[in-house]
């Protein structure tokens, strides 16, 4: 049984907080627990930590976020990057609104600095309080860092505040400094353990290998490099031998430093069902793009275009394994069956001819002719709604290729860089690399990543917009599906996804929403708006 203590933690917080009495004599209100009753003992601060963690992160902004790349397309994101973003248009949308209230509201980083004040009240274990207080403090800061990342400049709020407060924007290398200065400090309270015997809980190595990211994209190589190492040297992760069984079964994942804990019937995820082919039942709402699918090299160790042996009429053939693994694509095997979402009608058991859910211009067929299978495997839909797998957000491939990077940008243990990186690639089934180039390394961020989140930061650190953000996005071609053996004709054009248009003066972030704007007299908008 998976450890998920301060997960059924929260489930009884939830109920405390929301239960009722019958005693019409007993004042205190029951759908909250005032900080006057509630703040008195140890018990009473891991509550409220485990309140915390609920929904610190979601599926969805874990999966989704590649939709804002060119590795992945969704129709709800679409106007994130495809240069139609207004400070209006934003204001409603999914963004705006996560984490149940707006960035803006700060209502996440409200109910961090709420428990950073009030658990020193506490009557506890000062070691054991010192923890509590680092794990709340990164999740504060992870917060922060979506918001510098997506926003840039922020107003940086480390106490409570009124709901009618008003601050200026604190400039981005402010807010940049004040993460890595936290990350820092907690990296040096929190236990060494990973995903698996913290039981779920942050540790030393999320908050060091958090830094190594910030640092990562901040251009701070060296300081990457030797936070990347720290981790890799704790001795406590290590690579899963299988990159497919990865991201489908985390009964003994050790490669894991930061995960999002799921439990199945308690605190469930949904995330199968919009991945999973809609004849089995899922939306298949989010999809590949073939950008993606032509970075993958082929079997050789080849770019596409360099090796000879590549075949276009059968892209899908002698590639990297790592394709296959996590993308379906047109005739490739699936629960019994071919997948097809190019024929619009299907031979049925009978062999009569009927309509294809999964063709890719109905409701529940990838509209780009390809599924993310990466974190999905064939299960009944009521499984599909009730899962209980974990959700990786930094593990410990990242940390090897981080190191390569900045190995490679620092001109600092070249060998050992590679060595790094070449353990990714024979992980996955590939031939070892000869030497770290910049091409290379950016070809297997994108590649072991896909679908991980760190797309996005890649473009904007590489500056790469003008080429991911500009012009039609594809799906597959169109063609048809031999339902016997799988092989692809294809007879027409790219599927066309969307268009978009690069606004560079936008600097890749989003619009302050009008509703923001209106309500606070010292913020001010993004360039391009």
């Amino acid at each position: 049984m998976k450890k998920r203590n301060i997960f059924i933690v929260t489930v009884l917080l939830s109920f405390v907080f929301t239960s009722c009495s019958d005693n019409f004599l007993d004042v205190t209100p029951k759908n909250a627990l005032s900080d006057a009753t509630f703040w008195q003992t140890e018990e009473d601060a891991e509550l409220a930590l485990a309140g915390l963690y609920e929904n610190w992160e979601t599926w969805s902004n874990v999966i989704y976020f590649d939709a804002i790349s060119d590795n992945a397309f969704f129709p709800g994101w679409s106007h994130y990057i495809d240069g139609s973003a207004t400070p209006t248009n934003l204001s409603e949308s999914y963004w705006a609104d996560s984490y149940s209230g707006s960035w803006f509201e700060y209502q996440r980083i409200r109910k961090y600095n709420n428990f950073l004040e009030k658990i020193e009240e506490v009557e506890m274990d000062e070691a054991r309080k010192e923890q509590f207080k680092a794990e709340a403090r990164f999740l504060r800061v992870y917060n922060y860092f979506f918001k510098y990342t997506m926003f840039g400049d922020m107003p940086l709020i480390t106490e409570t505040v009124t709901p009618d407060f008003v601050m200026a924007r604190t400039p981005a290398e402010e807010l940049r400094n004040f993460m890595l200065n936290e990350l820092e400090e907690i990296s040096e309270i929190l236990p060494v353990q990973n995903h698996l015997q913290s039981g779920g809980r942050i540790t030393s190595g999320a908050a060091l290998a958090m830094k190594s990211r910030i640092e990562l994209f901040s251009g701070n190589y060296e300081q990457a490099m030797q936070d990347a190492k720290s981790v890799i040297d704790m001795g406590v992760y290590e690579l899963q031998p299988d990159y497919r069984e990865l991201f489908l079964d985390d009964s003994n994942n050790e490669e894991a430093i930061l995960s999002i804990a799921y439990t199945q019937d308690i605190y469930p995820s949904r995330h199968p069902q919009f991945l999973m082919p809609g004849m089995d039942g899922g939306y298949s709402n989010m999809a590949p793009t073939w950008d993606i699918v032509e970075a993958y090299e082929t079997i050789n160790g080849l770019t596409i275009t360099e090796d000879p042996e590549y075949n276009p009429e059968r892209p899908f053939e002698n590639r990297d394994p790592r394709l296959g693994m996590s993308i379906l694509y047109p005739g490739g095997e699936w629960n019994n069956r071919l997948y097809n979402p190019l024929d619009q009608q299907i031979p049925n058991a009978q062999g009569e001819m009927v309509n294809n859910p999964e063709y890719f211009e109905n409701s529940v067929g990838s509209p780009a002719g390809l599924i993310i299978k990466k974190y999905i495997e064939p299960m009944p839909e009521s499984v599909m709604q009730n899962s209980g797998l974990d959700l990786m957000v930094i593990r410990l491939a990242e940390m090897y290729i981080t190191f390569a990077e900045a190995a490679f940008r620092t001109g600092q243990n070249l060998d050992l860089g590679l060595e790094y990186l070449n353990k990714i690639r024979v992980r996955a089934g590939m031939p070892e690399a000869a030497q770290l180039t910049e091409e290379l390394i950016r070809r297997e961020r994108r590649v072991e990543f896909a679908f991980e989140t760190v797309r996005f930061h890649d473009i904007k650190r590489w500056d790469l917009g003008h080429e991911a953000f500009d012009g039609p996005i594809y799906g597959v071609r169109r063609g048809t599906v031999d339902n016997e053996t799988g092989e692809v004709e294809w007879t027409g054009d790219h599927i066309i996804l969307v268009e978009r248009t690069f606004i560079p003066e936008r600097n890749y972030l989003l619009p302050i929403p009008q509703r923001e704007m209106d309500a606070n007299p010292e913020m001010t908008q993004n360039p391009g708006y």
